[in-house]
């Protein structure tokens, strides 16, 4: 999403563009998983970066949706199919795909009222399916990263820095961490639901005059809401694996 709408503003005062860019924050785009935005306390008129920002700062599902409408997701899923991601799925929105796998027929319109009202039964699809989903691979990952973190989908450097500056506030960055003496460029996945987890991290690090690309998925059944266990143990298997890789190419 952050690379395709980036595309559609394309311009060498990207930075003004964005911040000139009016999004409504309310009812219309409200959906779980959404840290920053936090419906449906918050409301009113943010700018397209202040969208992006959440987007990838704290993995905001609101923010996400935003972008989705505003960049369109079929134009997204057309940017993947020519970029040759051929394992990645995107939904039209996360709210759609939240509805949809709670049996909501139209999951497509849903209302933030009937959203909240069907989350309330059972689940009816499996989180992974091959109408609303959102998936992908570690190969798609790297692929992907490999070419935008060096500017192969922008026509102006200043588009990649900002596509860059903003992969640089992941909060995964510092959770994990990733380690020290690196700059680093990522973004999370996040997924808890009806006893189904998924995380991730994709991205690139750069140091020492060369670049590293990465992906790191996990999905996991367990009981409850969360299941830290497991999750400390993946991110400890990341810092490591980095950490040693920084090690081995900085000699």
């Amino acid at each position: 999403m952050l690379c395709e709408a980036l595309r559609q503003a394309d311009s060498p005062d990207i930075a003004a563009v964005l911040e000139a860019t009016e999004l409504a924050l309310d009812s219309s785009v409200w959906s779980f998983g959404s840290p920053t935005f936090n419906p449906p306390n918050l409301g009113g008129i943010v700018s397209e970066r202040t969208a992006m920002e959440a987007m990838i700062t704290r993995s905001d599902n609101t923010a996400t949706d935003m972008m989705l409408k505003l960049a369109g997701a079929d134009n997204v899923r057309r940017f993947i199919a020519a970029a040759g991601l051929n394992n990645t799925l995107i939904p039209d929105s996360t709210r759609a795909l939240t509805g949809y796998v709670f049996g909501a027929s139209n999951y497509l319109t849903l209302t933030w009222e009937q959203l909240l009202e069907v989350v309330q039964g059972p689940q009816v699809h499996p989180f992974f399916n091959d109408v609303q989903t959102l998936a992908s691979s570690a190969d798609d990952f790297v692929s992907y990263y490999s070419r935008a973190l060096r500017g192969d989908f922008f026509q102006h450097v200043e588009t990649l820095n900002e596509f860059r500056r903003i992969l640089t506030l992941c909060d995964f960055i510092y959770l994990v961490p990733l380690p020290l003496g690196v700059s680093a460029y990522t973004k999370s996945g996040n997924v808890d639901i009806s006893g189904f987890h998924v995380r991730s991290l994709a991205g690139g690090m750069f140091f020492g005059r060369r670049w590293v690309y990465f992906a790191f998925i996990i999905n996991w059944n367990a009981s409850g809401a969360t299941d830290p266990d497991t999750l400390s143990r993946f991110f400890d298997a990341i810092n490591q694996s980095l950490t040693l890789v920084k090690h081995a190419l900085s000699r």
